[in-house]
């Protein structure tokens, strides 16, 4: 089951309870790790001491902010689960991917979700790590001690051409928590995740998709590394899964009877004929 915690900043953090315990998603900040953690004090089936993983769909900020000040409050066997990317990023292999559509895409973004900052400490990161900039996308730097991050094992993928990170069909490799799947969902940034549960029918996106109207159908992300990776990541999600609930990084959460990804809104920045990188 996943459960969305309500007003916890810019990003939404999610927990993702079943029999194998608990999975966290998305910890943006040292105020969302406070959320996350008042949330599982008041709730008498789920406890702190569960926690199996933490984790995240990308690599930016406001998705990974608070990550190790959660993991403190974890037990000693808690690990943090990245995408393989992450660890090139930790070792000066390869650079966070630069986004482009500031203006057009962030702007508008940030100052709906803005609303969901009702602390001081929503603001609050642990350091400078995850900001898409030149310059300070060299700003990297672990959220704990790399003793406790591990990697999924992205290599069960078919080859990809790592200059538009092509993929023959959507490929699900196990979490090792339950049914859950992680799926690498490059075109907001080139380390993007999904976590998808083909029993519940339930897919956690980050910000392939965001939702700012109660009970839309969400929009495709045009804040993004690249508008033809994420467009062609979406297409194979469309016809490759069949959520009945979407969860976004930003935003309500999508539903649909069928397939949550079907009526997602796709701008016309996306379907020019010469789609910008």
């Amino acid at each position: 089951m996943v459960h969305a915690i309500p007003d916890c900043g810019f990003a939404q953090a999610y927990v993702i309870s079943g029999a194998d315990g608990l999975m966290v998603v998305d910890v943006g900040s040292i105020g969302a790790a406070r959320d996350v953690e008042r949330f599982l004090a008041g709730r008498p089936d789920l406890s702190i001491e569960d926690v199996r993983f933490v984790t995240a769909t990308h690599f930016h900020i406001d998705h990974i902010g608070g990550m190790g000040t959660f993991l403190e409050k974890c037990p000693p066997s808690t690990e943090i689960l990245f995408s393989p990317l992450v660890g090139e990023y930790f070792h000066g292999k390869r650079k966070l991917s630069l986004i482009r559509s500031w203006f057009v895409g962030f702007m508008p973004a940030s100052l709906w979700c803005s609303r969901y900052v009702r602390r001081f400490d929503h603001l609050r990161v642990e350091s400078l790590s995850g900001i898409p900039l030149p310059g300070l996308r060299n700003l990297i730097k672990p959220p704990c001690p790399e003793t406790r991050i591990r990697y999924f094992d992205l290599d069960l993928f078919p080859s990809r051409n790592p200059a538009d990170g092509r993929r023959k069909c959507p490929q699900a490799c196990p979490v090792g928590f339950g049914d859950w799947k992680v799926i690498e969902t490059p075109g907001h940034t080139e380390d993007s995740l999904s976590f998808y549960n083909p029993v519940t029918r339930e897919l956690i996106c980050g910000d392939l998709v965001i939702n700012t109207v109660k009970n839309g159908p969400g929009r495709l992300n045009t804040f993004c590394w690249s508008r033809k990776i994420t467009k062609r990541t979406y297409d194979k999600l469309r016809t490759g899964l069949v959520p009945r609930i979407l969860y976004p990084g930003h935003g309500y959460r999508i539903a649909h009877p069928q397939n949550a990804l079907a009526d997602v809104e796709v701008s016309r920045l996306f379907l020019r004929r010469r789609v910008c990188p």
